[in-house]
């Protein structure tokens, strides 16, 4: 299901490879705005991001080389990091602008005291739990259920977005999971993506490109996050700023999330033009790239409160949380609201900032 469908399927119902663990693998990068992609505007902002080598953070690749930062008077530098934790330092030591921070670290950073606000969704959805195809020998397809692992070994990588959607996706399936299946946990993505040639280890949860990957090899999807009751497509990175830039710099602020938003209509619209912007961040093969952007994930830069607000509260319920807070207050959703409100003025009769309009109105608290 792409984009724009998932995001009507929501609001019919009721109303975007990852950079979700805690690291991603390191490279040395930096891209500025000198791009010849941007050419339509004089700079006005010097303006500096984060991102992992992640498809998820595809929005920032198709804002840089569309030319929508430059655009919207941004003198953008790219800057590849490999976890959340080097991006909280730039952040603060002013190196960079935005980061795209998962949802778990996010929750654990403000928990600690850092002054940090989300302005806007990087990507949603976008995991799997494999696992071997003995697993599931002989079962339909319609009878996968958590419950075949029951005494089995998994993998989950601590502390990252699928730690804490499998986890709640476990118990939800009344597994216990202490007593009725065998978590074990790695501190990388990469590591748990590699513990599936162990005979010891049954499944893991991964994200893209190792979901795709993992699938190619034969390993099988028992579950994606997506499909998860309790979260109703669980948040993963979000942008995230100072709070005290957010507060003294609005204007350059709603000017990066009118680039974001531009960027998810060009996804939408444009596949092979997103997957060839893509391409040129990350090292992976076209054909998994399409299939990682486009299928179990999403892309909406809508700050996505009350999903938010259901994130922390699975972190709380499974003992993630030391010291409860309003989580709430630092979820910035005027950003959003004023960026996308004037792209709605400029082009009233846009059907994707429509549908973007009638997300966030069933996705923030009354």
């Amino acid at each position: 299901m792409n984009n724009i469908k998932v995001i009507t399927t929501l609001l019919l119902t009721g109303a975007v490879l990852a950079g979700c663990g805690s690291e991603a693998q390191a490279a040395k990068n930096d891209r500025s705005g000198s791009s010849s992609a941007q050419n339509s505007s004089d700079i006005t902002t010097s303006f500096n991001i984060g991102h992992l080598p992640a498809t998820g953070h595809i929005l920032y690749f198709i804002a840089y080389e569309e030319g929508y930062f430059k655009d919207e008077g941004l003198d953008v530098t790219l800057t590849q990091f490999s976890n959340n934790t080097e991006e909280l330092s730039a952040l603060e030591s002013g190196k960079i602008d935005v980061a795209p921070i998962n949802a778990t670290n996010l929750i654990n950073f403000i928990g600690e005291g850092h002054e940090l606000q989300s302005i806007g969704g990087v990507m949603s959805d976008g995991h799997a739990l494999v696992v071997n195809p003995e697993i599931v020998r002989g079962v339909d397809k319609k009878d996968y259920s958590l419950e075949l692992l029951r005494g089995k070994t998994v993998i989950l990588q601590k502390g990252s977005t699928y730690d804490i959607e499998f986890r709640i996706a476990l118990k939800e399936a009344g597994l216990d999971l202490e007593k009725d299946i065998r978590i074990e946990n790695t501190e990388s993505g990469t590591t748990a993506y590699a513990s599936l040639q162990s005979a010891e280890v049954d499944g893991a949860a991964v994200y893209a490109p190792f979901r795709q990957k993992a699938i190619d090899a034969g390993f099988v999807p028992i579950l994606y996050c997506d499909e998860i009751d309790y979260f109703d497509h669980p948040i993963c990175c979000r942008n995230v700023a100072l709070s005290k830039e957010v507060s003294s710099r609005p204007e350059v602020f709603e000017a990066f999330s009118r680039a974001m938003i531009r960027a998810s209509s060009f996804l939408e619209s444009d596949h092979a033009g997103s997957v060839a912007d893509a391409k040129k961040y990350l090292d992976v093969d076209e054909k998994i790239l399409e299939e990682e952007i486009y299928n179990h994930s999403i892309n909406n830069p809508d700050p996505d409160e009350l999903k938010t607000v259901t994130f922390y509260n699975a972190m709380k319920e499974l003992g993630y949380v030391d010291k409860e807070f309003d989580i709430t207050a630092n979820i910035n959703n005027e950003i959003y609201e004023n960026a996308l409100g004037s792209l709605i003025k400029e082009s009233p009769d846009d059907e994707f900032l429509q549908g973007l309009q009638k997300y966030h109105d069933s996705a923030k608290k009354e």
